[in-house]
């Protein structure tokens, strides 16, 4: 049985884990709780890598006015804004929230450590901001501690 994660890139809900990356041992991926197309991505499960897990995380930061990097784009120095969300939230900085998101959040549903996890987008509300996602590994068989 799925036991799907909600995550978010604004609060630390996540333990710090491992890191995590691709092994040559990982089970492949066996896909997504459904899938995605165009038309109906904003309602089931998509298949991403780490960096679009943070590309998405960073558009979902923008939507709600808070600019990431100093020029837009994905990489880059972190606004001044940014940073002080982050350390708000207790990441210390920007590059404290990138780390969570990209390592310790990304460790805790990449369960077969392959490098892929299934994400949804949730819809947005005043309790549930942009950056917001649902995650679940893209490996049925994986067991869930």
């Amino acid at each position: 049985m799925r036991r799907i994660i909600t995550v978010s890139a604004g609060a630390a809900v996540v333990a710090a884990m491992l890191v995590a990356g691709a092994t040559l041992a990982a089970k492949p991926s066996t896909g997504c709780p459904s899938t995605a197309s165009e038309d109906n991505r904003d309602r089931v499960y998509f298949i991403v890598d780490v960096d679009e897990w943070w590309v998405n995380t960073v558009d979902g930061f923008e939507a709600e006015g808070i600019p990431v990097y100093v020029g837009g784009g994905y990489s880059g120095e972190f606004t001044a804004q940014f940073d002080a969300f982050a350390a708000d939230l207790g990441f210390g900085d920007g590059a404290g929230l990138e780390f969570f998101v990209k390592v310790t959040q990304w460790a805790e549903i990449d369960k077969n450590d392959n490098g892929l996890v299934c994400m949804k987008d949730r819809p947005i509300t005043r309790g549930n901001p942009a950056y917001f996602f649902n995650g679940v590994d893209d490996q049925a068989s994986t067991k869930h501690g």
